[in-house]
């Protein structure tokens, strides 16, 4: 019977190979008092201890590695998926989330709108005062939409100077809304150390049955390329239920 209780040691190795973190440590201190106790009731308690403490040490040290495992792995997803200078996501995970985004329209009917935004003239920033500055704005940038977001948008870099915001449950008329309120709030804010102002030009569209993501980027594209084509440092939009050669939706500057 003493003999059997060594087998405590790969049961213990085994539950957390095969369980999920918290469960194998609950389930290794159900195993540990259970074993120490029939060791220390068949044998002293001397004996009983050092049982109870050499796997104690296994579960605490196992317990360690699949929490350092699992951050290592959340780590590696996360830079799959995020743009290691600002970090905002990458196109890679846009895809992916206007994919989500579409399904839940599909399933619910749940609006949402795409917001393309581009720095205007950010290569004249590169030009002029070299490459860390302009890694800079785009810093600044990313902190400055980010203090304006909800909670379940989400803000992605999709080029050198681009960058899309996906508004979950947001119409038309309101993603235009805070396209605007961006445009505002980016050439109101200083995001050089060298000085100066910039601006952002925006395209907005809300997504519309039967749209692929494709598609849904596209639209949005062809609004910014308006936006940008007309002054820059402005607004437009592909308001639903236009067609793809209508004309657009332009917010002029305040």
């Amino acid at each position: 019977m003493m003999s059997a209780v060594f087998w405590s040691y790969p049961v213990a190795l085994l539950a957390f190979a095969v369980l999920p973190r918290r469960t194998a440590a609950r389930y290794g201190v159900v195993l540990l008092t259970a074993t120490a106790a029939l060791v220390t009731s068949r044998a002293d308690l001397a004996t009983g201890a050092s049982f109870a403490m050499t796997l104690a040490i296994i579960i605490v040290l196992m317990a360690w590695l699949t929490r350092r495992h699992a951050a290592i792995e959340r780590t590696l997803a996360e830079q799959t998926i995020t743009d290691p200078l600002t970090g905002a996501f990458n196109r890679r995970h846009l895809e992916a989330c206007l994919a989500m985004a579409i399904e839940r329209r599909n399933r619910t009917l749940e609006a949402a709108s795409l917001v393309l935004l581009d720095i205007d003239h950010f290569k004249e920033i590169n030009d002029a005062f070299g490459h860390s500055a302009g890694d800079d704005v785009l810093k600044r940038l990313v902190a400055l939409i980010g203090g304006r977001m909800r909670s379940v948008d989400i803000l992605f870099r999709t080029g050198g100077e681009e960058f899309a915001l996906l508004l979950s449950g947001a119409r038309y008329a309101d993603a235009m809304l805070v396209a605007e309120e961006l445009r505002l709030l980016v050439a109101d804010a200083t995001l050089t150390e060298i000085g100066g102002r910039i601006s952002i030009s925006a395209g907005v569209c809300e997504l519309q049955n039967g749209q692929s993501g494709y598609r849904w980027i596209a639209d949005a594209d062809k609004a910014l390329y308006r936006a940008k084509r007309t002054g820059r440092n402005r607004v437009a939009g592909r308001a639903p239920g236009q067609r793809f050669g209508s004309s657009l939706v332009d917010v002029p500057i305040s």
